[in-house]
């Protein structure tokens, strides 16, 4: 977990959201990363298993279908962290338009699945497609395959 964790560099105020279908020890740690900075983690629990939370700085919405997409201002997270979310949702290409758009500049897109349920190099494909640079594969949870990219200021449509 701890390698996990070294992927977010919180600064004062930041905002990140996960979107998963179970709330579980990972958003609890990335809510407890974010306290000492007062940063807001906020959570888009689509219909699964979920714990409940005690952090002060997590906020829920709850979406009650995998046909709906998750609602974001634009420019208003520093990061975006799908967890065993996106192969369920039947939009998958709009959704990830819409983290894009919700992603400030120099942000990142983090996708995990459990392992072996992700196509990893059409997943990296895709963020490239979808102006995300610097993709990458990532081996640092044993029940999880994760890809990163990031939104590029002045890149593609990072504007």
């Amino acid at each position: 977990m701890e390698q996990f964790l070294e992927l977010f560099s919180p600064q004062p105020a930041y905002s990140y959201l996960l979107v998963t279908t179970h709330f579980d020890a990972i958003g609890e740690a990335l809510a407890k990363k974010l306290l000492p900075f007062n940063g807001t983690l906020e959570v888009a629990q689509y219909p699964g298993a979920h714990i409940q939370s005690g952090a002060p700085n997590i906020k829920i919405r709850n979406i009650e279908s995998f046909d709906k997409p998750f609602r974001a201002l634009p420019r208003s997270f520093d990061a975006i962290v799908f967890q065993d979310f996106y192969h369920l949702h039947t939009k998958q290409e709009r959704i990830i338009q819409l983290a894009y758009n919700a992603l400030a500049n120099t942000a990142d897109m983090i996708i995990m699945q459990r392992r072996g349920e992700m196509d990893i190099e059409a997943m990296l494909m895709l963020l490239e497609k979808s102006e995300f640079r610097a993709g990458n594969a990532l081996d640092i949870l044993q029940e999880y395959d994760i890809v990163m990219g990031k939104k590029m200021h002045m890149w593609g449509n990072g504007l």
